[in-house]
């Protein structure tokens, strides 16, 4: 990479790094493209030979922080001779797992769940943080499935059903956490969490 490659590297770096810093501290909503060029200390001349708008740079930033959540899935998946509720719980404690610890990841979520204001709740890219690809969400779906075969679900879920609270509750959990990290640990707490998560999904007295 050339010197002046990695200069315009640097400083799109930057940029981003006050995007995430500036958007945490005030809102994406109040915050504009001149207050993120003061706190990365360019031009917005600058910003604009990097991103088009706000909005771009808002993309760019979420495309930098992604959790593996496919991976996840796929890897409960594939391990041989889990069951099905196994595979659940062990999705469940990675993301948790994810967002305690990848503080990247930690950062960007704050800011979807409790910074983005009513303007930006539509931004096609805030599903990269808060919702399942379709990949993942057919992988959990068809466990669920699987539990439901074995005589484990619940009689009033259905695998569709069962995989939006399964996400549902740990969206919320997220969002409740992130409001303030100091409340508890997360870390310290997810395995009964996620007990209470998959007790919510199997019938009683099922092994």
């Amino acid at each position: 990479m050339s010197r002046r490659k990695a200069d315009a590297e640097r400083t799109r770096e930057t940029i981003l790094d006050a995007a995430e810093t500036t958007f945490l501290a005030q809102g994406v909503a109040r915050t504009t493209l001149a207050h993120i060029a003061q706190a990365a200390g360019v031009t917005r001349g600058a910003i604009y030979w990097h991103f088009e708008d706000k909005g771009a740079l808002f993309d760019a930033l979420l495309e930098r922080v992604r959790i593996p959540l496919d991976e996840i899935v796929d890897d409960a998946v594939q391990q041989l001779g889990t069951t099905p509720v196994d595979c659940l719980r062990d999705i469940a404690q990675r993301l948790l797992a994810g967002i305690c610890h990848d503080l990247p990841l930690q950062r960007a979520a704050t800011i979807v769940l409790h910074r983005c204001e009513k303007l930006e709740d539509e931004h096609p890219r805030i599903c990269m943080i808060t919702r399942l690809s379709e990949h993942a969400e057919a992988k959990v779906e068809y466990l669920f499935g699987q539990v439901q075969q074995q005589g484990q679900l619940r009689s009033d879920l259905t695998p569709v059903s069962a995989r939006r609270q399964f996400h549902g509750f740990l969206i919320g959990t997220c969002f409740d956490w992130l409001q303030d990290t100091r409340q508890y640990s997360l870390d310290a707490d997810r395995g009964s969490i996620v007990e209470t998560l998959m007790r919510g999904f199997i019938v009683e007295n099922t092994p």
